[in-house]
């Protein structure tokens, strides 16, 4: 589970982009920390990059599925 120090610099949200379920290879549309959905793994990605298709398998517990748990938040310029 990510965990967090300073609770000020989090904030709950519910946007959509926490209910998209990601396969290897397929790529994130945001910087953050990703969970398996099946063993609870997590990966940092940043934004336009592949979830991995070599990072671990799955005998027992189903497949491979990511979904985004924190996302880092980007400022406009």
């Amino acid at each position: 589970m990510a965990k967090y120090k300073y609770a000020h610099h989090m904030c709950q949200s519910d946007v959509g982009a926490f209910d998209q379920t990601y396969k290897p290879g397929q790529i994130v549309f945001n910087s953050g920390i990703y969970r398996c959905k099946a063993c609870g793994n997590e990966i940092a990605l940043a934004k336009g990059q592949a979830i991995p298709t070599h990072h671990h398998e799955h005998i027992v517990l189903g497949p491979v599925t990511w979904n985004l748990l924190v996302f880092a938040q980007e400022h406009p310029k």
